[in-house]
Order: structure tokens, then sequence, then C-alpha cells
């Protein structure tokens, strides 16, 4: 069977969604027009959005808006998250001013079994079987659910309207500090300065570390230091080069510099590191975006059905093909006639307020 990855587009109805499950990895920056609702399935992540680290944990959920730099690192192994990328002209319908939203949804310890959160996560449970179902009531469905998870949104979390300048100034800054993380991952085992970094992303000196960290929550040296970890321990785990040689290929001044970042990150030294590594068994460092296969994820969801974990994805998955057995396509005329029904009043509301 496939991967967890499936994308829906309907230009008549504005809805355009990514949706998919994937290992999270190493420290990775990046933004992008469409709004992201992530979930952490397993595991525990860090998410740094405009200056601000955020440690989410196992069925957590966080919103992450429109055209805002964000970065996540796996804190602990086999961390696995939910995400839905939806554009946010699905909104225009809505509001004139569609992408100037900004929604504010993060739960925590305290919240993430409060109504709002469940409910989110049923419903995005259930749309990940039914985005890629191939009949229209299959399809009728999806965006059924789709149009219930925003609903829930812009009620629970009433989102609101940042200015045009706000926004163009973000994705300024973005595009700055895109530049400044490209630079850093290119050429992260040559000694970098703040000259370099100016040069590339057209900001002072003075700036550059500050634009980084407003974005990032770490400056630019920080990042630097992670992305050299980052590469310096897939080294340890995958080849047999001495650690001094690993130190130096991969930008660290010397052993003892390394040693220091090391055990700043991982509380060991590289070697202590190595000694307990047995690679046959380890985890494959993750630097590129991995999907959970379809049956891995099933899988996933049986265990945490059997380690008593919250049931929304558990429950759901049992419901959503006991409903696939129901839903089938004589069911559509009716579906359909229903619809259009909606269509024409909504028309007649429409005129009314045209009339008015």
């Amino acid at each position: 069977m496939g991967q967890m990855y499936y994308t829906w587009k309907n230009n008549k109805r504005d809805i355009d969604v990514k949706q998919y499950v994937y290992y999270i990895g190493a420290y990775h920056y990046n933004w992008h027009e469409a709004m992201e609702l992530l979930i952490v399935l397993k595991g525990e992540i860090e998410v740094s959005i405009n200056g601000r680290n955020y440690i989410l944990e196992e069925d957590d959920i966080i919103v992450i808006n429109s055209n805002v730099g964000h970065a996540t690192l796996a804190r602990k192994s086999n961390s696995v998250a939910m995400v839905i990328h939806l554009h946010p002209i699905y909104f225009s319908f809505y509001y004139s001013d569609y992408h100037l939203l900004e929604f504010d949804c993060m739960s925590s310890t305290q919240t993430r079994s409060e109504i709002p959160f469940i409910q989110i996560r049923k419903i995005v449970a259930e749309m990940i079987e039914f985005i890629g179902g191939n009949t229209p009531a299959e399809t009728l469905h999806f965006e059924s659910l789709l149009h219930q998870l925003t609903s829930n949104l812009v009620n629970y979390f009433p989102p609101k309207e940042i200015t045009s300048t706000e926004m163009a100034s973000n994705m300024k800054k973005n595009n700055a500090v895109n530049k400044i993380i490209k630079y850093i991952n290119k050429n992260y085992r040559n000694k970098i300065s703040l000259e370099e970094l100016s040069n590339v992303s057209g900001y002072n000196k003075s700036y550059v570390s500050h634009i980084v960290k407003l974005n990032l929550g770490i400056n630019y040296y920080e990042y630097l230091t992670r992305i050299r970890l980052r590469e310096a321990t897939y080294a340890l785990v995958n080849l047999d080069e001495k650690i001094a040689d690993i130190a130096l290929s991969y930008g660290f001044s010397d052993v003892k510099s390394f040693n220091t970042a090391f055990r700043g990150s991982f509380g060991k030294t590289p070697s202590e590191y190595r000694k307990q590594l047995q690679i046959k068994n380890s985890q494959e460092l993750i630097t590129e975006k991995r999907y959970l296969g379809v049956e891995e994820y099933r899988k996933m969801i049986k265990v945490k059905k059997e380690v008593n974990a919250p049931p929304e994805f558990v429950d759901q998955l049992q419901i959503n093909h006991k409903e696939k057995e129901i839903i089938k396509t004589e069911d559509f005329q009716t579906i359909k006639e229903i619809r259009n029904e909606l269509e024409m009043l909504l028309e007649k509301l429409s005129s009314i307020e045209g009339i008015q």
C-alpha cells in the first residue's frame, strides 16, 4: 500500500488541501502560503514560531498561520505528526481579507483533553480516511469534514486580522531568513561570518542575528551549530571516520568544541554516544521528510489503543471502515439532492441580502 500523503483540490469551492503523516526529523526551517494544522501522534517535538519555542507532546495541536516562518525538531526518537495544509483562499467566501487571518490555536498539558481539541482530533482522524476516496460520496464526505474542521477553528479560536503592512513585513523577513538558512545549510562545513550573511540577506550585520532569532527562537550561530551537529551525528552513526576527522569535516574548529556542543545537546560526548549505538538497531537519522506507510500508520494507531491513549484516532479508524460500508455510490443521489437544495437556499438568501 502507499504512503500517508494525500492532496485534494476543488477549484470551484476554493479548496486546496494536503494531509499527511510523517516522522519529525532534524531541525528544519520553512514557510509557505498555506496555513498548517499539526497534531503530534507520537513522541515529543519542538516547534519554533516567530522567535518562540514550544514543546508539544502526544495529542497536542498547533496551528501555524500563513506565511509564518517556523521550524520543527524531534525531541524523542520516532516522533510522528499528522499535518493538514489548507490554502487560505478557502476562507475567501467568508472573509474579504482572508489572506490576513491569524488563528491562535495551540493545546497544552492542561488543555489537550478539552472539547475543542478532542473534536479537532476526531475530525482530522476521519478526514485522512476519506481524502483518498474515489467515489462522489467519499469526496462529499471529506469536504463536509473539512467544513466542520474550519467551523470549529473559527468558533473556538476566532481569527484576528493582521494588517497588510504586517503581512508584507513578515514576507520580507521570511525571504531574508530563508536566504540565510539556505546559505548556512549549504556552507555549514566552512566558517560563516555575519558579514557573509549580511551580504546574503541584505540586512546589516547587527540585524542578521536578531532577525534569525526573531523567526527561529535561536540566533544564527545556534542554528549553524544545530546543523553541524545534525550532520556530524549522522556521520557518527553511519560512517567509520575518526571523531576528530568528523569534527573538522562538519565545521567544528577542533574536537573540544565538538565535544562541548555535543554534550550540550545530547548529555554525552560523541565517543560515548557512538559506543552506545548498535547500528543494526539504531534509529535512522531523519534529515528529510519521511511519510508513514498506510500499514505503518494503522499499526501505530493500534498501539495507541493498547496503551490506553486518547481514543479519537483509534475509534475513528473503526468507525470509518463501517461508514465506508454504508456510504455507497447508490447513496450519492440522495446526498446530491440535499446539496442542490442547500445551494438553492443559499442563492435565495444571497438575493434577499442583495435586495436589502
